[in-house]
Formats: structure tokens, C-alpha cells, sequence
């Protein structure tokens, strides 16, 4: 008999299938505003390219949970920037988050909770391993991204009615795709309820630094014990390609460091040898690269609060963002009557004007839900740099400077808000 694949579908994830569209369109001829794809755009800094070049030459298999001074240079890190006590966890480095994250789910048998909207790759992973996705309402507000212990409990009471297991609640913030943070409060009470329901909290925590406000928020400071962290390189330091992400893994928690250990020893053995002894300058807090980090996070803060700015004055709902490089706007309120779906809305806003974005169905949302995930980071970072050193503190004049796409997508939408509306 033949066996069955655990694959739902032989979908890629959406987020690369649109970035991998864009570039054949572009290469083809065509002319494409790009918020489709959150890839941090500023060049790497100099100091960790020159990191890496004098480490090139290294060849040897590592350790498989990482250089051991790449993962003391990390715990001092997320320490001090993040309020963690390390001594309650294990550091495991992976080549990147992702892997990271998959490797978590497979590693705590039984299902996972997911708040809606989430990720567009957590339920496709928890699908690929043969596990329930069991979905919690989120609320998306001003004040941030708000997942109630209620919802939280009736998820899994419902769940363990109908049989399921629910094992492991998975978060992410700032988050993508709102752009919103979850507040120290929240935070508090979903370590609670973790801790009161016997769950593994995974805290997906890669845009922890480009919080809006510099404060890197963390659960495992509120729920040591029980919280696994991600986070890694792409998104605060531009460095997606170099494929650094990081785990903190509960001692509390035993065996659960032992069982992703054996996962990587039989998948990706160790992450490259030159990229981990570059990452050491990554993670040691040198005043040159904290202060970029700064002001990428302060870049992003004034072209994705623009972009939310200028969304609202069209007329369409969209919270300010907290964090990262995304806006979640909702087109029902103006174009309820004329899309019956995010993807009909998606797909006419990039075959007819141009603009690549991602459907809110990709992230969980009800498919009649007109949300679309707008990432604000198609300009030349290198660019934005320089505009940004020698700025007036005009916001407006600097996002026109500096990011002339996602301006232009921007008027792009605009006259797509006007010729939807007069065709009606």
C-alpha cells in the first residue's frame, strides 16, 4: 500500500512564492511595486562583513548546539537586552529561525494553539508534521496585538473535547503580519494561562529589536520554565541570507534541549562555521552595530507609520504600527461591496496597478476578511541611511527622499481606492 504523505498541498510558502513572482515579473519587463515580502533592506554592516571575511577560510564541523562562544556571547546578549535570566536555558543555534521553529513543533509531540492571524508558515509546518492546528481569535487594537486568557482556555477546553491535544501555544511579536507588539501585561497573562494549562509557550521573538519604542519585550522573562525562544540575524542587522537563527530551550523543560540536539544532528548537523564566528560580533553589543540597530528600527518606525498614516487617510482601517515593517490594513469598510475575498483583492491590486501584497487568508484570516499585509521595506536601505543622517526630522519629506517605492505604491493604491470606487 501506498503511503501517505503528510503534505497538504505542494504550495511553497506564500511569502517566497510572492517574492519569487515579483522577481520574474520584474525580470520580465514588468513594472512592480513590491509589499509583498519582508526582507530587511539595508546593506550589512561593516564591521560584521569584515567579521565574516577574516572567517572565511573556517571549514570544521562546530558543535551542534553552536560555537560555545557564539552561545555565551548570545546569552549575555538576550540578558541584557531582553531582562532573561539565562541560567534557566540552553542556547541551540540553527540556521535560522524557521528551521528553529519546525524543529520545536516536531520536538513537543501533540497539537499546537495558533492565534489568527499568525505566520504564514506556523500551521503549515504543525500540518507537515501531522499535527492540529487549533486557531484562537486575536485582537488587533491600537494598543497592540491582544490574545486573551479566555480565548485561550476555551481553545482548549474545546480542543480536548473533540479529542485533540493541545500542547504548545506559539506567539510572535512585534508580529507579523500586524505590525503590532503584545504589552508586558498580556505577556504576563499568557504565561499564566500557559503555566495553569501544562503548555510550552514558543515565543517567536525575530523582530523583538525593531520594536518601535527599543524595548526588547520577551516572555521567558515572565515564564522561564516553560518558554522556548526564537529569534536570530534577519530582520534587526539585514542579514536573512546568512541563515543565524537562535533557540532558548527551558531547562525546566527536560529533554526537550536533548530532542532538538538529536533533530539537528540529523538534519542540518551544525549551522555554517564562517557565519557562526561572524555572528559573535552580531551578539556582542559593540557600540557601532547597537547604534545602527537603532536607527534601522527608527527607519522602519517612520516609513511603516507612514504607510498606515496615508492608508487611513484613503479612508481604509489600519492600527499604527508597533514593531517591524508590516501594516495590516482592512479594505472592508471601502470595498466591502466590491471583492468578495483578500486574494480577488491581491490579485487585482497586482495584475491591473502593480502592487504586490499578501492576502490576509494567508495568515489564518476568514477569506471574505479584506485584510492585506503591507510590508514597507522595497527602498535601498543604503539609501535610506544616508537620507536619514542628514534628515531635517521631517518624516514625510524623508519617507519621499528615501522610499520612493513604496511612495509610489502608496499612489498606486490610491488611485485603486478611486477607480474601484467610481466603477461601482
Amino acid at each position: 500500500m501506498q503511503q501517505k504523505s503528510r503534505r497538504s498541498s505542494g504550495n511553497i510558502s506564500p511569502t517566497l512564492a510572492t517574492n519569487e513572482l515579483v522577481a520574474r515579473m520584474r525580470a520580465t519587463g514588468h513594472d512592480v511595486l513590491h509589499m509583498g515580502f519582508g526582507q530587511a533592506p539595508f546593506p550589512a554592516h561593516p564591521k560584521l562583513q569584515q567579521s565574516l571575511q577574516d572567517n572565511a577560510a573556517a571549514k570544521d564541523y562546530l558543535p551542534i548546539a553552536g560555537l560555545p562562544q557564539l552561545c555565551s556571547a548570545i546569552g549575555e546578549h538576550q540578558a541584557r537586552h531582553a531582562d532573561v535570566d539565562m541560567d534557566a536555558f540552553d542556547v541551540l543555534v540553527g540556521p535560522g529561525s524557521k528551521a528553529l521553529l519546525f524543529a520545536l513543533q516536531m520536538a513537543i509531540p501533540g497539537d499546537i494553539l495558533l492565534p489568527v492571524p499568525s505566520w504564514v508558515s506556523y500551521s503549515p509546518q504543525a500540518k507537515l508534521l501531522g499535527q492540529q492546528v487549533i486557531p484562537i481569535a486575536a485582537g488587533v487594537t491600537e494598543g497592540g496585538f491582544i490574545l486573551e486568557p479566555a480565548a485561550i482556555h476555551q481553545a482548549i477546553q474545546e480542543a480536548r473535547s473533540a479529542g485533540l491535544n493541545p500542547t504548545k501555544l506559539l506567539i510572535n511579536f512585534p508580529n507579523n503580519p500586524t505590525g503590532l507588539t503584545i504589552d508586558d501585561d498580556t505577556l504576563l497573562s499568557i504565561a499564566d494561562t500557559c503555566r495553569d494549562n501544562d503548555l510550552i509557550l514558543i515565543s517567536d521573538e525575530i523582530y523583538g529589536r525593531l520594536a518601535y519604542d527599543h524595548r526588547y519585550r520577551s516572555a521567558a522573562k515572565h515564564f522561564p520554565e516553560g518558554t522556548a525562544v526564537t529569534t536570530g540575524l534577519s530582520k534587526h542587522l539585514s542579514l536573512g541570507g546568512w541563515r543565524l537563527g537562535i533557540a532558548l530551550i527551558p531547562k525546566a523543560a527536560v529533554g526537550l534541549f536533548e530532542s532538538l540536539c538529536h533533530i539537528a544532528s540529523e538534519t542540518w548537523s551544525c549551522v555554517a562555521t564562517p557565519i557562526q564566528l561572524a555572528s559573535v560580533d552580531a551578539y556582542a553589543s559593540h557600540a557601532d552595530v547597537e547604534k545602527y540597530i537603532a536607527t534601522t528600527a527608527d527607519i522602519h518606525a517612520c516609513i511603516n507609520r507612514h504607510v498606515a498614516a496615508e492608508l487611513r487617510r484613503l479612508g481604509v482601517e489600519c492600527c499604527s504600527p508597533q514593531g517591524g515593517f508590516y501594516c495590516w490594513p482592512d479594505f472592508g469598510r471601502i470595498l466591502g461591496a466590491t471583492y468578495s475575498s483578500s486574494e480577488a483583492l491581491a490579485r487585482d491590486l497586482l495584475e491591473n496597478h502593480g502592487v504586490a501584497t499578501l492576502p490576509g487568508v494567508a495568515f489564518g484570516e476568514d477569506p471574505a476578511t479584506l485584510r492585506l499585509r503591507l510590508a514597507g521595506c522595497d527602498y535601498d536601505g543604503e539609501r535610506a541611511l544616508e537620507v536619514w543622517r542628514s534628515s531635517d526630522g521631517d518624516d514625510n519629506a524623508f519617507v519621499q527622499r528615501a522610499a520612493p517605492n513604496v511612495v509610489a505604491a502608496l499612489q498606486a493604491i490610491e488611485e485603486f481606492i478611486e477607480q474601484t470606487r467610481n466603477s461601482a
